[in-house]
């Protein structure tokens, strides 16, 4: 029971899990750190994380299932943007995980 939740690609977790996955390669947090500042190619998304761009293209795509990044296209072109609501979502799953038990480590220190 509890594996099937854990796989449901609908869940919370597997969103955060997903997420975190994404951001777990360097490559891939230096692309969404560029694409964070604002729109970016593939291409210079690609040069600023010294990747190919074929690399830079199966990155993209994991950061985009994540939902990391939002993508527009323009012509030819695809345009790249960290989606901030994304980063919040993940920062708030986060800290809701890790600030009751740092609150507890506190209150224990503090006795």
């Amino acid at each position: 029971m509890i594996q099937q939740v854990l796989n449901h690609s609908d869940t919370p977790l597997s969103v955060l899990d997903r997420r975190l996955k994404a951001v777990a390669h360097p490559g891939r947090r230096v692309m969404l750190g560029a694409a964070l500042v604002g729109e970016q190619s593939a291409s210079e998304l690609a040069k600023t994380a010294g990747l190919s761009r074929p690399a830079a293209s199966q990155h993209l795509s994991i950061l985009l299932e994540a939902g990391l990044l939002q993508v527009r296209s323009q012509g030819r072109n695809r345009w790249y943007l960290t989606d901030p609501k994304a980063l919040d979502s993940m920062r708030a799953e986060l800290s809701s995980f890790w600030q009751p038990r740092l609150d507890a480590l506190r209150k224990a220190v503090e006795a």
